[in-house]
């Protein structure tokens, strides 16, 4: 009776403990990370602080040649910050030209753009080229070299997803004399940065999406939550650019990093919240960061109504979306 005992219990339990360990195994193993590289310059590091060096040490920055980098972290590294509070898996890369465009990155940073590790790839070109020529825009050579980066990325990767990071009206192009936009409203530079980014997107093909930061900057001036005009400011606004009145505050580079994060996961931004860590770092209160997140998720909504994966239904949702789609730009 016992040998039978021992024969009918032990050797299930001799099975359950080889079984146990790859169970177990299952339960640690985790997705691999998603692996994004951004391509830019200092609109990504946003230049100043406490936005420049935020989070750096989270990120991985490529190094082009003998470059001099600094600790960089920026919009990126707040990216990065927004991943691991959602539950997101992302290992974060950045590549940057200060002052440069798409081209030199092409010519200098070709060998590390071009690497099958990428996943996600976000191109950011300078700030004045995707605007028309008479605009002192270079938009041919814009498209020319965002195109031979797409290709490069994808002979490498063809499952890559590239995105391009639209930039924003500048304030010392247009409220300044003599400049591309003097004399006329924000809206201008904005509408033109749209199409020159959309256009580039349109006409090549082979892009996943445009991160719509420019058009988010004048939707929160338009809501009432953004200065329109940092020469003459106004209470209970906040300003957007930094004090050069180009590169990007914090406020300017929470919202962007807002933008990148909705379009590039399809998480909704507003789901970060009150509690979200990147703005309190930042010197964002709370109501700003929950006013910046909307702003970023009406915006993506507006050029895409289904972008987000786990977007909660429900009536708020349904109202915001038509309210969007009502203030979308001409593409």
């Amino acid at each position: 009776m016992l040998i039978r005992w021992l024969r009918t219990s032990l050797v299930p339990l001799g099975l359950l403990s080889l079984l146990l360990p790859a169970v177990g195994r299952a339960q640690v193993q985790a997705p691999a990370p998603t692996t994004i590289l951004f391509v830019g310059n200092s609109f990504l590091h946003a230049r100043y602080e406490p936005a420049f060096s935020y989070n750096a040490a989270t990120i991985t920055i490529e190094k082009v040649g003998k470059q001099k980098i600094g600790p960089w972290g920026g919009i990126p590294a707040i990216f990065k910050q927004f991943t691991e509070q959602a539950g997101l898996r992302y290992d974060v890369h950045f590549e940057c030209i200060n002052g440069e465009a798409l081209k030199a990155h092409y010519d200098s940073a070709r060998a590390i753009i071009g690497q099958p590790r990428w996943h996600t790839v976000v191109l950011q070109e300078h700030s004045m080229w995707p605007l028309p020529a008479h605009r002192t825009g270079r938009p041919d050579v814009f498209r020319d070299y965002a195109t031979r980066l797409e290709q490069a990325v994808h002979q490498a990767n063809p499952a890559a997803k590239l995105y391009f990071y639209q930039t924003w009206a500048r304030a010392d192009q247009t409220y300044q004399p003599n400049k591309a936009y003097s004399g006329l409203p924000i809206d201008s530079m904005t509408l033109d940065l749209h199409r020159g980014y959309y256009g580039a997107a349109r006409q090549n093909g082979h892009f996943a999406g445009v991160a719509p930061a420019g058009d988010a900057w004048l939707r929160a001036m338009q809501a009432g939550v953004a200065l329109r005009n940092p020469y003459a400011p106004e209470t209970g606004k906040v300003n957007l650019w930094g004090e050069d009145q180009y590169h990007p505050s914090q406020w300017g580079a929470y919202l962007n990093a807002c933008v990148l994060f909705a379009e590039i996961t399809g998480y909704d931004p507003r789901r970060l919240g009150h509690g979200e860590l990147a703005a309190g770092a930042l010197g964002i209160s709370a109501a700003e960061a929950v006013s910046l997140q909307r702003v970023a998720a009406e915006q993506v909504l507006a050029a895409r109504p289904a972008a987000f994966k786990h977007t909660t239904p429900g009536p708020k949702n349904t109202k915001l979306k038509v309210k969007a789609k009502a203030a979308r730009p001409a593409h």
